[in-house]
């Protein structure tokens, strides 16, 4: 029934690696784009925590008041710090242990994508009597390289928590 040209091309298998590829390409890209989307992502969420400590750590050195300008400042030293940061945000807060009681002295917001409610103090580290800290807290918002497989845009948020390290209390001075 079936000629020798027929049972030739049944037993021929030159083509079995490009039919192979061909059915696995869709497979490796979509690893592969997933990989460097989940690069991405990490590598921002890193970035963005070593800016929130850099920042917390040069305001718990100031010897005077916090001005809006000098929040401002450091939102711009964020933005240059982490790649995606154009649209992110900072709120600064002081929190101070008076008698016992944890206060809190006042909190800024500079930039955008700051949610507008006041900082938990639940996440602060144990504050001495007379002690203060500062509470720095980093909100940038990341598109995914590529949208899709569960992943989409997000906000990336750091928070640091520093010592005044030269005053026992920063003001805040608008």
């Amino acid at each position: 029934m079936m000629g020798s040209a027929g049972r030739k091309w049944l037993r021929d298998q030159s083509g079995a690696a490009a039919v192979e590829f061909a059915m696995l390409l869709p497979v490796l890209l979509i690893v592969l784009l997933g990989s460097i989307t989940a690069f991405d992502m990490f590598r921002t969420a890193q970035s963005v925590e070593k800016a929130t400590f850099t920042i917390g750590d040069m305001l718990a050195r100031e010897r005077e008041p916090l001005t809006p300008g000098r929040l401002n400042d450091m939102l711009v030293l964020m933005r240059n710090t982490v790649p995606t940061a154009h649209d992110g945000g900072l709120r600064i807060s002081s929190f101070r242990m008076l008698n016992g009681t944890l206060q809190r002295a006042w909190w800024e917001r500079v930039g955008n994508n700051v949610p507008n409610v006041p900082p938990v103090s639940e996440r602060l580290p144990q504050i001495a009597d007379g002690d203060s800290v500062l509470l720095i807290e980093s909100f940038v918002p990341h598109p995914a390289m590529v949208a899709g497989f569960g992943i989409s845009d997000m906000t990336f948020n750091a928070e640091a928590a520093h010592r005044p390290r030269f005053l026992p209390f920063i003001p805040f001075q608008r």
